[in-house]
């Protein structure tokens, strides 16, 4: 984090000089340290986010990937001659241990077209879908086994 700090800091004073670059890595300590100190950063935790961002770019690619598929599958709903849509609201409990993984599952199936997280409370999901396809074993999607693998 220190270093995209400097980065930010040589990018905003637009040139580059022996100056700039001590005044830089002096004010990106201090930044840093205050981080540290006062908002709760962990510098453990920069590091054990590099160790899964190969694992969290696939995750954005599953991302992307559903998004298609549902797109498609919605299209067919929207230009069906005959529209027969069985809107349900589903409730569901995942294994997920973080916040930040429920979160993240929470928006990745509010992305995805069709349905809407609408409620997310102590690891249970209310989630709301445009047809009964989409609600089926939406518990045991790709991104609840993805995020489980990324968690452990």
């Amino acid at each position: 984090m220190l270093i995209i700090y400097l980065v930010l800091w040589v990018i905003f004073c637009a040139r580059w000089s022996v100056e700039v670059a001590l005044i830089g890595v002096v004010l990106s300590g201090i930044v840093y340290r205050f981080g540290c100190r006062y908002l709760g950063y962990d510098p453990g935790q920069e590091y054990r986010l590099l160790k899964k961002g190969g694992a969290l770019l696939q995750y954005a690619g599953i991302v992307v990937w559903e998004t298609i598929l549902s797109n498609i599958q919605v299209s067919k709903i929207v230009f069906a001659r005959k529209i027969e849509v069985e809107p349900r609201i589903i409730f569901f409990t995942t294994e997920l241990k973080t916040d930040a993984a429920r979160v993240m599952l929470a928006n990745s199936i509010t992305l995805t077209p069709g349905t809407i997280t609408v409620a997310l409370q102590d690891g249970l999901f209310c989630v709301h879908c445009l047809n009964s396809e989409m609600a089926e074993g939406i518990e045991r999607s790709v991104f609840v086994r993805k995020l489980r693998e990324i968690e452990e």
